[in-house]
């Protein structure tokens, strides 16, 4: 039956995997995973991969970051430029842009139709056990729709390793490696030796260079050791960012690059991890145009960019900070920022939060109180999720100045009629920050060159 919405599509890239999980017994990426099958369901669909210009981006932390700020470099620099990134926010189309602006719907449920043929024929010949990752079925979808309109490169961010991600099978000219640290231990390996050579997987025999974002001393090791036939480009070598403020506004900071600086570049997103991130993008984008980049279009390209819902600014009046903090350490990062933007504590800050019940909403109301003058408890105006009743008695356990609100737009209002505060976070679910990015009037599909 031919699909004729876009809930028919998503069901059809979960299908397999919902099939699958209560059978897998492995953990290990190299024991469950197999792209092989994505390569199957492209080839099947006419291998729209091929001869096409691929960026691969892997990394433990800031990879979605990174291939955004090297598609939105590209996309000002005049190139037509394809991203595919994961989790979405709101709304699946968002994993699939072009120039920043999400697929449509329509062209999201044709495309499905056209790989739905396809993906059944794979699924019959699988076993209990063995399934089709979602990534690599949707990342059929994107590579159609990319081909389909011409981009001239599209930026790919992997899923949480690189040597077994169904992202891999894609031929990439670039790969760009932002920091690894010690994460998804069950399924990458034990240690960061292993975790580090499942990354490095995405770097392919024929790769045009590589580009190394900030490493720890032993990660950096590793690398080299496993890199020394490929050409490479590592930070602080060839690239680095240098002068990093974090301020009220974002981040600013300078790049060098061998063959030009970068001065007092902003990007409207806070953490010095950012401009370690801008730093890649650039040198990357370099090697792409034959030469240093236009000063004016970097500077405008970064201070305008929008990536939604990480440590992001959206309004100066008053400083409007959103963040998806869900569980106690990505919170505490959070906290250390708004203790770089208030020092002294001289500016109120109110926290609103939302973060569901089945979430470590407890470390989060926690943490947010130790920087904050008031806490707001509340939920997403639309959501599945199922939020916590016991979260205000909570909060005001760690802060008396707590209150709950319905729905995110009342705790707003409260803030602004009430209470009036000089610096608001939002911090919670991913839909809570997809809320208070359409009351603010910022689109979630699209998000800007």
């Amino acid at each position: 039956m031919e699909f004729t919405s876009q809930s028919q599509v998503e069901d059809m890239i979960y299908s397999s995997y919902l099939r699958a999980i209560n059978n897998i017994t492995e953990t290990l990426d190299e024991e469950v995973r197999k792209p092989e099958l994505t390569r199957a369901l492209l080839d099947a669909v006419g291998s729209p991969d091929r001869n096409q210009k691929y960026i691969l981006v892997t990394g433990s932390k800031g990879k979605g970051s990174t291939s955004r700020f090297i598609s939105s470099l590209l996309s000002h620099l005049g190139y037509k430029v394809g991203l595919f990134t994961s989790p979405h926010l709101v709304d699946f189309n968002e994993r699939i842009r072009i120039n920043g602006q999400a697929i449509a719907t329509e062209d999201f449920v044709r495309l499905g139709n056209v790989i739905r043929g396809g993906f059944h024929q794979i699924e019959e010949q699988l076993a209990a056990d063995e399934y089709q990752g979602p990534v690599g079925v949707a990342l059929a979808i994107a590579a159609l729709y990319f081909k389909e309109k011409g981009t001239d490169i599209s930026v790919i961010e992997c899923g949480r390793g690189g040597r077994f991600d169904d992202t891999n099978v894609l031929s990439n000219d670039w790969a760009v490696i932002t920091p690894i640290m010690e994460e998804h231990v069950a399924h990458l390996g034990p240690d960061l030796n292993s975790i580090t050579l499942h990354k490095l997987g995405i770097v392919k025999n024929n790769i045009t260079n590589v580009y190394v974002s900030k490493q720890k001393s032993d990660v950096l090791a590793i690398m080299k050791d496993n890199l020394s036939s490929n050409p490479v480009q590592y930070y602080e070598e060839q690239f680095l960012a240098e002068s990093i403020t974090t301020t009220s506004v974002g981040t600013t900071f300078d790049v060098r690059t061998k063959p030009a600086v970068y001065p007092a570049l902003t990007l409207p997103l806070l953490g010095q991890f950012q401009a370690v991130n801008a730093a890649s993008a650039v040198a990357l984008c370099e090697e792409i145009t034959g030469g240093p980049l236009d000063q004016e279009i970097v500077h405008h390209c970064f201070e305008q960019l929008q990536w939604p819902g990480r440590c992001e600014v959206i309004c100066h009046d008053p400083l409007t900070i959103i963040d998806g903090a869900i569980h106690r350490d990505s919170a505490s990062y959070l906290a250390e920022l708004i203790q770089l933007v208030n020092p002294e504590r001289s500016r109120t800050v109110t926290s609103i939060i939302g973060v569901p019940k089945d979430k470590d909403y407890t470390g989060v109301i926690e943490v947010m109180s130790t920087v904050s003058d008031q806490l707001i408890v509340t939920k997403p105006d639309i959501s599945h999720l199922i939020f916590p009743t016991d979260a205000l008695l909570i909060a005001k356990s760690f802060l008396e100045k707590s209150s709950e609100s319905p729905y995110l737009e009342d705790a707003l209002t409260y803030v602004k009629e009430q209470s009036p505060s000089e610096i608001i976070v939002i911090v919670g679910t991913q839909t809570l920050i997809g809320n208070a990015k359409r009351l603010f009037g910022q689109s979630l599909l699209n998000i800007g060159l």
